[in-house]
């Protein structure tokens, strides 16, 4: 029976296959407004999640509101954010390294809005510890129940496993 259907998949395949693919209806695809990046930036009361194809540097891109950001991005580096105090992160850090610079100690809070998978790198960078807290119910998991970077030079990962649970490892202590 196997052998059967693997024949009829390949004769089909090969007898239409490629007649089906050359038969797309130009009427059914998406067409995005082109604008140069002079005329996109000049456009007023946009949307929010308006999308447009600059056609100057051959990109789309999306209104977040305020301005135009790049909806596909090439980039696989990852954003490195410097902070010198406590901070609170947002979906929008999703992916980053963060680095704390201080000699004080600061406040990293999580809050309870961010995706599963969501997922962060933290360095600590001069004198001052990061303290890791959650809020909204969320709940810091660490096998040794550490919650604050070791020192200097430390580096931590947080990740969100599930709904308001976030995992950390790497250099932390009590």
């Amino acid at each position: 029976m196997n052998k059967i259907a693997t024949y009829i998949i390949f004769f089909l395949t090969m007898s239409f296959g490629s007649t089906l693919l050359a038969q797309i209806d130009e009427n059914l695809l998406l067409s995005l407004t082109n604008a140069t990046t002079l005329e996109m930036n000049a456009i007023t009361n946009m949307p929010t999640g308006a999308l447009i194809f600059n056609s100057t540097e051959k990109w789309v891109y999306q209104y977040n509101g305020a301005s135009w950001e790049k909806l596909i991005t090439t980039e696989i580096l990852p954003k490195v954010n410097i902070k010198t105090g406590d901070y609170t992160l947002k979906a929008s850090d999703n992916g980053s390294v963060f680095t704390f610079d201080n000699t004080s100690d600061m406040r990293l809070t999580i809050p309870s809005d961010l995706p599963i998978g969501f997922n962060i790198s933290i360095y600590q960078i001069d004198a001052g510890k990061v303290f890791f807290s959650g809020s909204g119910g969320v709940e810091l998991k660490n096998r040794l129940s550490r919650f604050k970077t070791a020192g200097k030079d430390a580096g931590v990962g947080l990740i969100f496993t599930a709904k308001n649970t976030v995992y950390l490892t790497g250099d932390l202590k009590k």
